[in-house]
């Protein structure tokens, strides 16, 4: 692994259109999903945040997760709650996507780097967090353990899942040809 980007591309027609379809396509991918909102949730919305962050960076791209977070927790609510301390680790994880994948080479190192980072951060520690505050009646940090001790085995097992499919996407997505946006 080379090297890490904090540069997006500029703001233009052509990158907010790029930004509102991936948005969608996050939108879409963050739909289908199958577990509770008060524990753990197994769903397909890494796929957009990744693609987010390849194409747009990661300021760019962390507010396009900001966005998708509010479109997706107002006009496309499934009944879950709302709470800004997801719409802060969307804008997290958009940010870690567009550090690792915006203009890089596509490699198992840097995918495995990037989805443990993910996984890491915004999963594990941050919506762990957030569920806590949310939902458990005791804030202790045994509960707030226990809690950890409960997701855990889900984000250890979606590790390599993760990255062998973002390895295989975004590997074919770098063999196409396409127009930066610089």
């Amino acid at each position: 692994m080379t090297k890490l980007t904090w540069r997006s591309p500029k703001l233009s027609t052509r990158t907010v259109t790029l930004a509102a379809m991936l948005i969608a396509i996050e939108v879409c991918l963050g739909k289908i999903s199958v577990g509770s909102d008060s524990l753990y949730k197994i769903g397909l919305g890494f796929i957009g945040t990744a693609l987010i962050g390849y194409f747009l960076g990661p300021w760019v791209g962390g507010c396009a997760m900001v966005i998708n977070d509010l479109i997706s927790n107002t006009i496309f609510s499934s009944g879950s709650t709302f709470f800004f301390g997801f719409t802060f680790s969307a804008f997290i994880a958009g940010v870690i996507a567009g550090i690792f994948l915006h203009q890089q080479p596509i490699s198992w190192q840097r995918m495995l780097c990037y989805t443990f980072v993910q996984i890491l951060i915004s999963n594990v520690f941050f919506n762990t967090l957030w569920i806590f505050i949310m939902y458990l009646q005791t804030k202790t940090m045994g509960a707030w353990f226990a809690l950890l001790l409960q997701r855990l085995p889900k984000e250890v097992i979606s590790w390599p899942i993760q990255t062998l499919i973002l390895l295989a996407i975004l590997q074919a997505l770098a063999r196409v040809p396409l127009k930066s946006l610089e």
